[in-house]
């Protein structure tokens, strides 16, 4: 069994953790400062200089002493509860210093150097290295993205949902859930389209999808899927040239056109490790996905799998891959990009 592999899980518990310690912390400055500042008066006022340091005073008053660096009187001594207080805020402060560290790391969907610039079909693992994504376009999607969520959540599972401009800009709420949930998004342009564009539409299509994105839900992306896999039409160029992963998929659950027997057979019988399973949780009657999605997890779960999100997966490939294999990746995409298996559809949107 492959160990689980949920980094973006394990972030929310740090962050968690280290929420607790940081009110614990204020707790503990609350109830401890009224108790210092009593002592420190009390002590203000009862301490007493020892005799000899009272004629010491006096002589050096008097210019008896010479040098009065060995005869000043010695100052109130140190109880130790103002470095307690100092010792708590310092470790408030760094508590909280690595909060905002992990909230950052958590919202930025960075891509390793070696991916950057590059297309993504899948991971080369060795077959004991049992990991999977999976991946949702065309979102998100009234009632059936928060049905798709609501899945995961119950089987603890992370996924990487490529979100459509158009979509998100109806749809905020439910983004900000999917994004509060501990998924990872990704960029899928603003109104789903295949026809060739420039380099300023493609611009325009891409930036402001995730533009938008990172303004509702303050996740920054550099992942990117292109409407229907289409390869040659300007906007992979693009997102190339801006460092930026074009992902690709290996499974294809072809829900888009199947019902829910289909879609699980077709998932089940291309599943493999490192695989990039593609099904959509907007752009129609996403029912079937819904349906079949418990069962994909529960016999993948059976066979040993472990469920990863894209930046999660692109990590794990980081150790795998050769920088041959990275490079053959794109070919691989291309030869699928022109296959007539491609779901060419429009994406509707319900406005």
């Amino acid at each position: 069994m492959v160990q689980p592999y949920y980094r973006v899980y394990r972030r929310q518990q740090r962050v968690l953790t280290l929420a607790i310690l940081a009110a614990l912390s204020s707790f503990v400055m609350g109830v401890a400062l009224p108790w210092t500042l009593h002592i420190d008066r009390e002590a203000r006022v009862t301490y007493q200089p020892p005799i000899s340091q009272q004629v010491a005073a006096e002589r050096q008053t008097q210019g008896e002493v010479e040098n009065s660096n060995n005869s000043r009187q010695l100052p109130v001594p140190n109880l130790g509860i103002p470095g307690v207080k100092l010792a708590l805020t310092q470790r408030l402060q760094s508590t909280q210093s690595a909060l905002n560290e992990l909230e950052n790391e958590r919202f930025t969907f960075s891509v390793p150097q070696r991916f950057q610039g590059t297309t993504i079909k899948e991971v080369n693992l060795p077959p004991e290295r049992k990991v999977i994504a999976l991946t949702f376009d065309d979102g998100p999607w009234p009632r059936t993205t928060e049905q798709v969520l609501d899945i995961l959540r119950k089987n603890n599972i992370k996924a990487t949902f490529f979100l459509i401009g158009a979509a998100l800009n109806n749809n905020k709420e439910i983004a900000k859930k999917v994004a509060d949930e501990g998924h990872a998004l990704a960029n899928h342009t603003w109104n789903h389209r295949y026809h060739q564009v420039s380099q300023a539409e493609a611009a325009k299509e891409i930036n402001s999808t995730g533009d938008l994105i990172e303004e509702v839900t303050g996740t920054k992306t550099a992942l990117f899927r292109p409407p229907g896999g289409v390869m040659t039409n300007g906007l992979v160029q693009y997102v190339h040239s801006q460092n930026q992963a074009n992902i690709m998929w290996s499974v294809d659950s072809a829900d888009w056109r199947s019902g829910t027997d289909a879609i699980a057979r077709n998932v089940l019988t291309q599943a493999q490790p490192g695989g990039i399973v593609l099904m959509h949780d907007g752009g129609g009657n996403r029912a079937p996905t819904v349906a079949a999605l418990p069962r994909i997890i529960a016999e993948l779960k059976r066979q040993g799998y472990e469920f990863v999100t894209i930046p999660e997966l692109l990590e794990i490939a980081d150790e795998y891959m050769s920088d041959e294999d990275i490079a053959s990746q794109e070919q691989k995409a291309r030869e699928m990009s022109e296959s007539d298996e491609m779901p060419m559809y429009q994406s509707p949107l319900p406005y």
